[in-house]
């Protein structure tokens, strides 16, 4: 009986630590995660990313009023811009959204990031802005 007790405890104590290492395995695969989401709660704030960490910034606007959030000033060469996404919030005729603007450390540096919220034809101050420091060592 004895015997038996033994060879179950082995067995269960494989069966433990191959869970774990396929466990570690699957957490260190290098899949992206998920890019930090900031919002106009974060205007103003400094950042510090690594070479190839992305994340993105959530602005409530409407496009239907003509106003757009645009990227004024970025540093290509520290930070790479996808292009904003605009999501509606309904499908109702005059609906606001949000727009989505994901950036990725491209290069060592610091670099001052300024979105603005504006009508593109007009020769106006922007209505709002958002503005970050963005740092990679």
């Amino acid at each position: 009986m004895q015997k038996r007790t033994t060879l179950i405890a082995g067995l269960v104590l494989i069966a433990l630590v191959a869970a774990g290492a396929l466990a570690a395995f699957a957490m260190s695969t290098d899949e992206p995660s998920e890019a930090t989401v900031y919002t106009a709660d974060d205007d103003g704030t400094s950042i510090v990313l690594e070479p190839g960490q992305s994340f993105s910034v959530v602005l409530a606007g409407n496009a239907t009023t003509g106003y757009s959030w645009q990227v004024e000033g970025i540093d290509a060469a520290i930070l790479s811009a996808a292009e904003p996404v605009y999501v509606s919030d309904s499908e109702l005729i005059g609906a606001g959204g949000e727009y989505t603007f994901t950036f990725t450390a491209a290069a060592a540096g610091e670099a001052e990031l300024r979105l603005v919220y504006l009508r593109p034809w007009e020769q106006a101050e922007p209505l709002d802005t958002f503005t970050m420091t963005v740092t990679v060592p």
